[in-house]
């Protein structure tokens, strides 16, 4: 399918030794390296090369009204779900009062935003096996602290130079740091 370069990084992190107590030590994550983000002409563009019987100006209206009937259906209080992609839903934050009468949504509601969820079905490309499975994993040999570039690594398939094992540390974060 495609290709994720992967750079290493250090980082300091807490650990716990067999005394139970902390101490600092180095350890060395992966970290996405992102190319660019596509936006709505890129994407037209991209699928129009695959093979469209629809023109570049056509995708881009039909895309773009269904972000203008999404934002409405939304702003209505719905669920939309694309299929094979994931559920948008409409999120907000409130601060808690001690008794029911006296919540106000004008007073009480601190945020309002939109959630995404990845479809997680059998056969969603975006559930963690199968984006491992589809993805070759290119790990780019270089450090934010020494600035070292060298040599690329690459597995296929998710296979990493460890052998493509999952990895977990201590720092209880599943694997290292992640973008934001």
């Amino acid at each position: 399918m495609g290709e994720i370069q992967i750079q290493k990084v250090q980082r300091t992190v807490q650990v716990k030794d067999a005394n139970n107590t902390r101490k600092k030590v180095q350890k060395t994550y992966g970290k996405i390296i992102y190319r660019k983000t596509l936006t709505l002409d890129d994407m037209a563009e991209h699928i129009m090369k695959h093979g469209s019987v629809y023109t570049e100006d056509v995708v881009i209206g039909v895309i773009t009204k269904l972000k203008s009937c999404m934002q409405e259906m939304l702003a209505d209080g719905h669920k939309v779900k694309l299929d094979g992609i994931g559920t948008l839903y409409p999120t907000l934050t409130s601060a808690g009062v001690e008794n029911a009468k006296d919540f106000s949504a004008t007073e009480n509601v601190t945020r309002i935003g939109i959630a995404f969820l990845a479809d997680q079905s059998r056969r969603s490309m975006y559930k963690a096996r199968s984006m491992r499975e589809a993805v070759n994993l290119s790990t780019s040999v270089y450090s934010e602290l020494t600035g070292e570039d060298g040599a690329t690594e690459s597995g296929n398939n998710g296979n990493t130079e460890n052998g493509g094992g999952s990895s977990s540390s201590e720092s209880g974060n599943g694997g290292g740091p992640v973008n934001p």
